[in-house]
């Protein structure tokens, strides 16, 4: 009866200990938050210039395509008016020129498209850098344990999105030295 009594007291005092106990680290609520690239690519100051900067680039190169295929078409045009009065070896001669100007402009097409995609990869990756050490930087000073990237979430509260917060640090950052990179 003695033994039981013991035990019990022990029982009970480690109960209350136990509860207790695991209030306090209770106390601290930890802090996740959200953050959306794909919205920083398009509100962000930098994201914004990227964008320019690719599309005046494609446009450079789209107009120099289109240029070298007016000329294949004056060359064609040419040819076939003219078809009549050569002699075959001209006319044989005019069309590997013309076949040889068409493969030309197919292969620069490849060279734009592979340039344009280098040029966008090089783009993002320094937005992305440039926006997670933002992000540490952020995590850290308000205390969050966590800041994940939405794209995999499933669910989570519009509240726990911090990308307005990252875009305005970022814009702020990109004023003053972004531009002059």
């Amino acid at each position: 009866m003695q033994l039981s009594k013991i035990s019990m007291t022990v029982t009970i005092s480690l109960g209350i200990l136990f509860l207790f106990s695991t209030s306090g680290f209770c106390a601290d609520v930890a802090k996740i938050g959200t953050i959306s690239f794909q919205k920083i690519f398009d509100n962000s100051a930098a994201g914004k210039a990227a964008k320019e900067e690719i599309n005046s680039e494609g446009q450079r190169m789209e107009a120099d395509l289109k240029a070298k295929g007016d000329e294949i078409n004056a060359m064609q045009e040419k040819l076939e008016r003219d078809s009549g009065i050569m002699s075959k070896e001209a006319r044989e001669e005019k069309k590997w020129q013309l076949n040889r100007m068409v493969d030309d402009v197919k292969a620069l097409k490849r060279k734009y498209d592979r340039q344009i995609q280098e040029f966008q990869m090089k783009r993002v990756n320094q937005i992305r850098l440039d926006v997670l050490k933002i992000i540490d930087n952020y995590g850290k000073k308000e205390g969050f344990l966590l800041i994940l990237e939405n794209i995999g979430v499933v669910y989570a509260p519009q509240s726990l999105d911090v990308t307005d917060q990252v875009i305005q640090l970022y814009d702020t950052q990109y004023t003053q030295t972004g531009k002059n990179k």
